[in-house]
């Protein structure tokens, strides 16, 4: 009896040692004990250095030179969008430069031209010479001399000190024009010149000019009325001219805009393109161990498997 027992135990010591041999089996892989293991590549900083860009620089690069941030961060796609900004500069500069500049100079020199060919100062003095009475100066200087002292200052000075003043009072400013003023001679402000002689007020200057005899009557009154002196076809043409520049001079400021808007946009894309390259420099994100599972799972009549789950995030 003591014998069988004793072949018993032997029997089953045998088949332990066979099973814990089976489950430690050279066939038994890493991988079967482990079960997958995620390792995330962190590149060193002798791996990241020089590739590293600050969002810093490139914003202001850009900031300054539009598309400039984006060829300091490089790569293909960044590189492409900063040909295109500095393109779009290129080109709103010399939108702004064709409009603003050289074709609103040429058509400053058009108008230009045409009132001295169809404008005359002379003309002028001696036509409201010719209905200016003394007696009802004021009425004439309330009603068409709002803007005299101006005309009178691009003219002559900008103080009309000395003998200028007297270019003002519509009483003596024929005789003042016959002797103080040469046909030709360079105004004092031209500029300011050539807007005044679109008033109404200067209408009898202009070649075609045809008076109305209502005006003349009506300021030799007690209440007089605002009546033009004339009219001009003239005039009118010289004042369309004058608004195709104006309209050409605003364009000015809708370049200015867009120029200002191309470096804004251009310097936040770069900062932002720099802090896209800086993370493409680690293929994962690593931070602390956010999953461990160091035990596995044991089920009767199956190998121990023992299971680790390893994931790092940066």
């Amino acid at each position: 009896m003591h014998i069988f027992a004793i072949l018993l135990l032997f029997l089953l010591g045998d088949a332990l040692a066979q099973t814990v041999q089976t489950t430690q089996s050279p066939d038994t892989s890493r991988a079967d004990l482990l079960g997958p293991v995620h390792i995330s590549k962190i590149r060193t900083m002798d791996e990241v250095k020089g590739s590293y860009k600050s969002p810093k620089k490139a914003m202001f690069m850009s900031l300054l030179v539009p598309g400039s941030g984006q060829l300091y961060v490089g790569g293909q796609p960044r590189i492409i969008r900063g040909a295109f900004y500095i393109a779009e500069e290129i080109a709103l500069i010399s939108g702004l430069y064709y409009k603003s500049v050289y074709k609103y100079d040429k058509q400053v020199s058009k108008y230009e031209k045409f009132a001295k060919n169809n404008f005359s100062i002379g003309k002028y003095e001696e036509a409201m010479n010719a209905i200016f009475v003394d007696e009802y100066k004021d009425n004439f200087q309330s009603l068409y001399g709002g803007v005299r002292e101006d005309y009178c200052r691009a003219i002559y000075s900008g103080t009309l000190g000395g003998t200028g003043s007297k270019c003002i009072s519509f009483q003596t400013a024929n005789d003042f024009y016959k002797n103080n003023y040469i046909d030709g001679m360079r105004l004092y402000n031209g500029s300011a010149y050539y807007r005044l002689i679109t008033d109404e007020s200067f209408v009898l200057g202009w070649s075609d000019a045809v008076p109305d005899i209502l005006a003349e009557s009506n300021y030799q009154t007690e209440n007089p009325v605002y009546i033009p002196l004339g009219a001009s076809a003239t005039q009118d043409e010289y004042r369309s001219l004058r608004k195709k520049a104006n309209e050409l001079a605003d364009y000015q400021a809708i370049f200015l805009g867009a120029i200002i808007l191309n470096h804004i946009v251009s310097a936040v894309d770069a900062a932002l393109s720099a802090r896209a390259n800086n993370n493409a420099l680690y293929e994962e994100k690593v931070s602390i161990l956010d999953r461990v599972r160091p035990f596995g799972n044991y089920t009767a009549g199956e190998n121990f498997k023992a299971e680790v789950g390893l994931r790092l995030v940066w």
